[in-house]
């Protein structure tokens, strides 16, 4: 045979044993499904353990996901843990022996999962006791937030024992489990006593509350937890314990502004020594910085000025005050104040137009503004009948009029020799655009209130829960009006120690919150249209 032949051959040869190969094929279904638990050691609600390992034994091969985060351990003893897997095998090996006379459970949420795929063990839990039976005791409800009454998902639930020293601020719960995605929980196992329950919107994880960036639910009784069925509703708050700071403060000769770090609902400014009299000021329209004006009763000197937060703080400086420098212009003679967001899409028949002045100013003429249409006047203002002048000075108000002429770009001209500034050179008015909204219309929402308080708020809120309207001192019926067409609810702040304020919690955790009513029907609000027949009861 010749070289070359003999080359032919073992190439032949290669070439089916290459064919003869069966190699896997690429490919094929994904494994969607979760692993299962075959066993465990110990058995769920099995009696008399003593051991210091907890064996899962599984269908297929797993692996630990995040399980020291993951893995909910109850009642929580501070027996530190190992992780060690093997195959189908998950095991936790304790530190020391699981403590004597105790049902434990052990939760694994999402804490173990497939090698191949990634699947998630659903519904992995197991009970068992170190003593002669299992404690049957428990306590189930839902979690939601106060303000919007929207369900908590993925909040931790605690218990605390009341014989003992730990403490939701700087402890884990001795029991906690986890809302599911509906808000729900259930709290079992639990060994009967009395116990202090929360719920806590866990930003960091560690299952305590120690953040005000966090929310928290709280009771200010607690709750005996026994083998009776009982449902607890939890309603979350943020706690805002920080008070304004003054950060800035500017001098100018008709004012002095106080600049805080953030928004405040109040403010007040008395001379010291005087706790009767209070001065003229206003919030700015950014909510974050209060003006004192300089008036003929007030000149400056040591004055107390209070800044009170949405959450009620309370900042309070003493502060030398004097006017000097020039006057403020942060707006140059005047402007129209954007009192809503559509006041910039135009002004509707019976809405509030508002001036605001450079300055605190007086009304020495009887016809002070005036609504033009090109050159056209098409009607004229008489003070005090149909303008109003606010505290300060500084703010002109009237009620848009029903006009015959539907030209939707107006202008208002402010007559500079009927307003002039209390102090100061005679003011130079821009003519100020004024349109009509291009808007189809709106409506109104009616009805009455039933109830045992007698003080409330009623907010007409947005789908985002912010507030449009609010009305006080309402009696026995309500009105909201004007209202652009959009779906709203109606929700009521009931100040139930009728103090004047609605208290929204207490940093110590014993006071709850006063109450909160959201009417459970969504309200489509739509163009020309009147809906009458709402009925709070609460």
């Amino acid at each position: 045979m010749t070289l070359r032949q003999i080359l032919l051959t073992v190439a032949t040869i290669g070439a089916l044993n290459s064919c003869a190969t069966i190699n896997t094929p690429e490919g094929g279904e994904r494994d969607l499904v979760p692993p299962k638990l075959v066993s465990s050691t110990p058995k769920d609600q099995q009696l008399n353990v003593k051991t210091n390992t907890v064996t899962l034994t599984f269908d297929e091969e797993v692996q630990p996901n995040n399980l020291t985060r993951e893995l909910l351990i109850t009642p929580n003893t501070q027996n530190k843990y190992t992780v060690n897997s093997k195959r189908e095998q998950l095991t936790l090996e304790f530190d020391n022996q699981l403590q004597d006379s105790t049902t434990f459970t052990f939760n694994f949420r999402k804490g173990v999962q497939d090698i191949t795929e990634k699947n998630v063990a659903q519904g992995l839990k197991i009970a068992f006791s170190t003593g002669s039976f299992i404690d049957s005791s428990r306590v189930s409800g839902t979690v939601v937030d106060l303000l919007t009454q929207v369900p908590e998902k993925e909040a931790v639930v605690a218990l605390y024992p009341t014989n003992d020293t730990l403490n939701v601020r700087k402890n884990r719960p001795y029991y906690q489990t986890q809302t599911d995605s509906a808000g729900n929980y259930n709290l079992e196992n639990i060994k009967e006593g009395e116990y202090r329950l929360y719920a806590i919107v866990d930003k960091n994880n560690n299952s305590f509350y120690d953040n005000e960036n966090e929310k928290i639910a709280y009771l200010d009784t607690t709750v005996y937890v026994a083998a009776q069925e009982q449902n607890v509703k939890l309603q979350t708050i943020k706690i805002d314990t920080k008070k304004p700071i003054l950060m800035q403060r500017e001098t100018y000769a008709d004012r002095f502004r106080a600049n805080y770090n953030e928004g405040i609902r109040s403010f007040l400014a008395k001379p010291l020594g005087n706790a009767n009299d209070t001065l003229a000021h206003k919030i700015n329209t950014n909510g974050k910085a209060a003006e004192l004006f300089k008036t003929t009763n007030y000149t400056g000197g040591k004055t107390i000025l209070s800044a009170v937060d949405s959450a009620g703080n309370i900042a309070t400086d003493t502060i030398e005050i004097s006017f000097q420098g020039k006057i403020a212009q942060q707006i140059k003679g005047a402007q129209l104040k954007v009192i809503n967001s559509r006041s910039s899409n135009g002004y509707k028949p019976d809405q509030q137009v508002t001036i605001e002045f450079q300055t605190p100013i007086t009304i020495t003429g009887a016809a002070p503004v005036s609504i033009l249409a090109d050159s056209i006047t098409l009607t004229t203002l008489k003070y005090p009948k149909e303008i109003m002048l606010d505290r300060t000075a500084t703010e002109l108000s009237f009620t848009f009029p029903k006009l015959e002429n539907r030209n939707k770009n107006l202008s208002l001209v402010i007559d500079s020799t009927a307003i002039v500034p209390i102090e100061g050179e005679r003011l130079q008015f821009p003519v100020l655009p004024l349109s009509i909204s291009e808007s189809k219309g709106t409506g109104s929402i009616s009805g009455k209130v039933t109830s045992n308080y007698t003080n409330f708020v009623l907010q007409l809120i947005n789908k985002d829960f912010k507030p449009v309207q609010e009305l006080k001192d309402v009696q026995s019926r309500f009105e909201f009006k004007n209202v652009d067409p959009e779906t709203y609810r109606i929700r009521v702040l009931v100040d139930e120690n009728n103090d004047g304020t609605w208290y929204s919690g207490d940093p110590n955790l014993e006071k709850k919150p006063e109450k909160v009513y959201i009417y459970p029907e969504a309200i489509q609000v739509r163009a020309n249209w009147i809906r009458e027949d709402v009925n709070l009861e609460f």
